[in-house]
């Protein structure tokens, strides 16, 4: 297993007013694979993703990612792991807007240690894996919505991460290009072997995943391999 959870809780606030967000929740996922997490409002998706990817720390459990406790590993050991190995998407682009694509794409990259010119290569690559080769030299403002989160995506991409994680990446996104965005995510996760995860509100997605978790009032009501009938009863 890539990402394993066991037992994991999380709160917030004190006393009478504390909520619990996740109760003793458990779960797998596997590599090569997309995995959705769905839910309503406060259920505690985005607080298990933040968990999963190590952004933030459970109130009790733990969390294996690719053999590694990230309750053992220092905070800058932490955030040495997420850097190698953990790309992450959000539904706000965070692009820098005197930034080419190739260049945004390029500057994390550097921080690892890799050199400009490799970077640039690696990120022309990436870029090309999201069908935007034909606009590497442009900006955020020339290109589309679409075109914006998919430079974020191959942002993510370029680093060859193990685990990929996704809140909400599509939100931002009309229709036809939330669904280029999925079928992306899917496809990396198929050829590169990652293990991917994503939070989504819109039920459009869910044909492209290989498994759906139903997360509600912190707990998985269901876990869910879409059939071909099921994706089509969700269009």
């Amino acid at each position: 297993m890539t990402l394993i959870a066991t037992n994991l809780a999380k709160g917030f606030g004190f006393g009478h007013a504390r909520q619990q967000v996740l109760s003793e929740l458990s779960v797998q996922l596997e590599p090569g694979e997309l995995t959705l997490i769905v839910g309503p409002s406060g259920g505690g998706k985005s607080t298990l993703l933040a968990i999963l990817s190590g952004l933030s720390s459970p109130d009790s459990g733990r969390v294996q990612a690719l053999g590694q406790d990230l309750a053992l590993l220092t905070p800058v050991d932490r955030d040495a792991f997420r850097l190698r190995h953990v790309g992450f998407v959000f539904q706000g682009f965070n692009l820098f807007p005197a930034l080419t694509a190739q260049e945004q794409v390029a500057l994390p990259l550097t921080f690892t240690g890799m050199s400009t010119p490799e970077a640039l290569a690696r990120a022309e690559a990436a870029l090309a894996e999201v069908d935007l080769a034909a606009k590497c030299q442009l900006r955020p403002a020339e290109l589309s919505g679409g075109e914006k989160q998919r430079v974020a995506l191959a942002r993510a991409l370029a680093k060859e991460p193990r685990l990929l994680f996704a809140d909400e990446p599509t939100s931002a996104l009309d229709g036809k290009n939330g669904q280029a965005v999925a079928e992306l995510l899917h496809r990396i996760a198929r050829r590169h072997g990652s293990t991917v995860v994503g939070v989504t509100h819109d039920p459009r997605l869910l044909r492209h995943a290989d498994r759906v978790l139903h997360l509600e009032d912190g707990t998985i009501l269901r876990d869910e391999r879409p059939t071909q009938e099921y994706s089509h009863a969700q269009a």
